[in-house]
């Protein structure tokens, strides 16, 4: 028996909202401001968000079950399967060898980053269910165990979105808390009790799931008309914006208490998120986050994400990433953002869409039209 899922009822085709495609650039700027603040804090202003940046890859969790929810339409579990590998693993793979090409001349095998121990579990994307640093950050530049989560939520959604899809308003939001409440307690009493199991904690997919899940519920309130008075969302905004002051600030004090700060921002995250998918879904405009520009980079921002530990390994072994003054400073982390960029365009072009569309073809059989659409970029990590 073929097992399918997706909506219950046919539905009109739902909008494209460029705007979370355009949010997808911000919050990879933000793991940006984490990868470069250690080597720049002292001559640059970049403290305030970077010492939180790893909050980035929460607010791409929650996206990612926003957006799948969002664009999910009646399909078998083994096309949702082949679909997701098609648009992750190829390029996936790609970052994997290329931080291989780096590493070696580089002299980098054996440091943070670059195990070779790590490389066969980074293959299989089971590196981050195995509990030891130098396996779940030990190869890509410590960015690659995002993705072993990610092969995770794929692997729960055509079990976890029917279930949720067939609750009320209420009994969505309970079911995502009764996932999101706990394994966000067990995170932060990692970070309570030791930084070792707090990172472990961190990038732990049983306990990052909540966020994900909690993307699945906004998407399905959101796709389902709830909206809200102009006054209540305002309101929501505002406070919004307001809470991250609290994340922000105690990020100085508990740096390495990645797991209360991770809980403490999704509040924030997940009323951005909705507010700006509901907004424009009902054809209002969301100035600045859906410029064509700021679309562009979130279109790319999955390809940016895996290289620019790369462009920064580049740039550091020139010399370049050099904090001993704000010039020097500066003159380093634009080099390495604009290399990052411009590998993340060349990959997505040349890698990224061809593989997709390639891989899409061979399952579908006939020939389709399976371009990326800008939602479709908006919804993957």
């Amino acid at each position: 028996m073929v097992r399918t899922f997706g909506p219950g009822r046919p539905a009109r085709r739902r909008p494209d909202l460029p705007a979370l495609t355009g949010l997808r650039a911000v919050a990879a700027a933000v793991v940006f401001s984490r990868h470069i603040h250690a080597d720049v804090e002292d001559a640059l202003p970049v403290a305030p968000i970077g010492n939180i940046g790893y909050t980035g890859v929460a607010f791409f969790f929650v996206l990612s079950g926003f957006v799948l929810t969002w664009s999910a339409s009646v399909t078998t579990t083994a096309r949702f399967y082949w679909r997701r590998f098609a648009r992750v693993y190829p390029l996936y793979l790609v970052a994997i060898l290329l931080w291989l090409a780096l590493a070696w001349p580089l002299g980098m095998i054996g440091e943070f980053g670059s195990t070779p121990a790590a490389i066969l579990p980074s293959l299989l994307l089971v590196q981050a269910w195995i509990p030891t640093q130098s396996i779940y950050f030990g190869w890509g530049g410590a960015v690659l165990w995002s993705l072993s989560c990610e092969a995770f939520f794929y692997l729960v959604f055509p079990f976890v979105y029917p279930r949720l899809a067939a609750r009320s308003t209420a009994g969505r939001i309970g079911a995502a808390l009764v996932i999101l409440v706990p394994t966000a307690a067990v995170a932060c009493l990692a970070g309570a009790v030791d930084p070792r199991l707090d990172l472990a904690a961190f990038a732990s997919p049983a306990l990052r799931v909540g966020e994900f899940v909690l993307g699945i519920a906004l998407g399905l309130l959101a796709r389902d008309g709830l909206r809200g008075t102009a006054r209540a969302r305002r309101t929501v905004a505002v406070a919004a914006g307001a809470w991250l002051a609290v994340p922000i600030a105690l990020g100085y004090q508990y740096g390495d208490h990645q797991g209360l700060i991770d809980t403490l921002v999704l509040p924030s995250f997940a009323a951005t998120i909705f507010l700006v998918a509901t907004r424009q879904a009902d054809g209002r405009g969301v100035p600045g986050v859906s410029t064509r520009p700021l679309v562009y980079l979130g279109v790319i921002s999955y390809a940016f994400y895996l290289v620019h530990p790369g462009a920064l390994a580049v740039v550091s072994r020139l010399g370049w990433l050099d904090a001993r003054t704000p010039g020097a400073a500066a003159f380093g982390v634009l080099a390495g953002l604009a290399l990052a960029l411009c590998a993340a365009a060349v990959l997505h072009h040349t890698v990224e869409q061809p593989a997709h569309r390639y891989l899409v073809r061979r399952f579908s059989g006939p020939p389709e039209r399976v371009a990326v659409p800008v939602l479709r970029a908006a919804g993957s990590a």
